[in-house]
């Protein structure tokens, strides 16, 4: 019996997807929502003040079915920030696109980088390539409000450790040193091409937790 009901739920699954694909009024994506799972990714951190920042992450998940068959998944994220104050009994929340990686702890803010990625529909009702976004965030001051700047993919963010009173956070954008590339082998006594390099660049900023303020006014070429 137990093995009967199962290959008639399977027989139901197939001819579900089939009727979907073959309906001349399915436009030519179906999207297919999956209910939001916890990640399991949560972090946490003390700042200046000692207001206690919780970061808990959820990605949700979405099944594409396309008229020809074949299934797409794409994930987004979302973080929920929960900051305790150091009284220990304020507490104050926010939920924002994408995954919180903690950058480092100053004076006036946390830092933090945020990667938003995930997919949309185009006019024709076709995916768009996932996109990737990343951002520096100061949850201080202003929070649930976040000041932000925008960071390469190819970027390290460092943050400086808690300065004097006035003194406003520096931080900088170094850009990594490039992958090493694997060139085709050539044949013997021809030239070997040239491996292409990338400019490598510093920038630096300051930030009182409510703004950041470019402190280099062009980035700084390093070898």
């Amino acid at each position: 019996m137990r093995c009967f009901l199962a290959i008639f739920i399977l027989f139901l699954a197939a001819s579900t997807a089939a009727a979907q694909v073959d309906d001349p009024a399915v436009s030519v994506v179906n999207v297919i929502p999956i209910p939001t799972i916890p990640s399991g990714v949560s972090n946490s951190v003390i700042d200046h003040n000692g207001r206690l920042f919780i970061f808990d992450v959820t990605f949700e998940n979405t099944m594409i079915l396309t008229t020809e068959g074949v299934y797409r998944f794409a994930r987004s994220a979302k973080t929920r920030v929960t900051v305790i104050e150091s009284d220990g009994t304020t507490k104050r929340d926010g939920q924002y696109n994408g995954s919180f990686q903690i950058a480092g702890v100053g004076r006036y803010a946390v830092y933090a980088i945020v990667n938003d990625y995930g997919f949309t529909m185009s006019a024709s009702q076709t995916p768009v390539p996932i996109t990737i976004v990343r951002r520096l965030v100061a949850l201080g001051p202003v929070f649930p409000t976040l000041p932000s700047l925008d960071v390469p993919l190819q970027t390290d963010v460092k943050v400086s450790a808690v300065g004097d009173d006035g003194t406003p956070d520096s931080i900088a954008f170094v850009d990594v040193t490039p992958s090493p590339i694997i060139l085709n082998p050539t044949d013997a006594g021809a030239p070997v091409p040239a491996i292409p390099t990338r400019l490598r660049t510093v920038r630096m900023f300051q930030s009182d937790g409510k703004s950041f303020t470019p402190l280099t006014p062009s980035p700084i070429p390093i070898p």
